[in-house]
């Protein structure tokens, strides 16, 4: 999730597909390794752009450009962050009337080429919201299943076909599962080494799950996806504000990307955090 600091950066974000396990069905959680060989570094603030007071809830990166998801609508941007694409009322019909009226932080996901949403509906004790998927460039909506989860803030999935997510808004637990023909395979879920507090956001690289929170500084956190070990590597900054969801993408350096907002509620700032040497 103890080898010199300048290969633990090099390694960190080596690829934007994880290498975690399914680990096959079950239902208990894994057990975690009590030690780690990785160095994580500690990120910081390293810039931050205002953008549209709209942008609420998440974003992806989407080829050249951005997808924004706020509480019903999807947004797409150019890399600069200008809206070029808007999709009113986005959530379907058909979940619409069970309830359904939020969306979280998505993900397009390289393994089909879709965009997952998660969406969730007031009703937090039945245990069952929603994951949608939607056609990136179009907004079309592909399908929808249900996952068994009490909060559905975030889902991100990885270049096995992988998702991640989390069962309650404070968790030492990430559920996993994939979507074969439509039908929703749980997998054995993750036992972090420790809890997070009001998880916003996730996003899947390079061997890491990257996890944007509302805590009491607006943490990031990266979660080992074989040990499950949960490092606290800094803070998305605009502690008065809060935090909402991630984009983690490879580079040099890698880059972080947290959704945060500002102290009055608006503007909306997308704060780019870089790992320090």
């Amino acid at each position: 999730m103890r080898i010199a600091i300048a290969v633990g950066v090099a390694l960190l974000l080596a690829g934007c597909s994880s290498d975690g396990s399914d680990g096959g069905a079950s239902a208990g959680p894994t057990t975690v390794a009590a030690t780690t060989t990785t160095a994580v570094p500690t990120f910081a603030v390293d810039g931050e752009h205002e953008v549209d007071p709209n942008f609420r809830q998440g974003l992806a990166r989407s080829d050249d450009g951005w997808v924004f998801v706020t509480n019903q609508t999807l947004y797409r941007t150019d890399a600069d962050f200008a809206k070029v694409e808007e999709q009113p009322d986005a959530i379907p019909a058909e979940l619409a009337v069970q309830g359904y009226d939020h969306m979280g932080d998505g993900d397009v996901a390289a393994v089909d080429g879709l965009l997952w949403v998660p969406v969730e509906r007031p009703d937090k004790d039945s245990g069952v919201q929603v994951t949608a998927r939607f056609d990136p460039d179009t907004f079309d909506y592909v399908d929808s299943f249900e996952v068994a989860q009490h909060h559905n803030a975030f889902v991100t999935v990885d270049g096995d076909g992988v998702a991640y997510s989390a069962d309650e808004f404070s968790d030492d637990t990430i559920v996993r599962y994939r979507v074969v023909d439509g039908t929703v395979e749980q997998l054995e879920p993750l036992r972090m080494s420790a809890s997070i507090d009001r998880i916003q956001g996730g996003d899947v690289a390079g061997g890491a799950l990257w996890l944007s929170t509302d805590d009491d500084h607006n943490g990031v956190y990266r979660v080992d996806l074989v040990t499950g070990e949960v490092t606290d590597v800094g803070s998305a900054g605009r502690v008065a504000g809060e935090g909402e969801g991630i984009d983690a993408e490879d580079g040099a350096p890698a880059t972080l990307r947290v959704l945060v907002a500002d102290e009055d509620f608006v503007p909306m700032w997308v704060v780019e955090l870089r790992p320090q040497p």
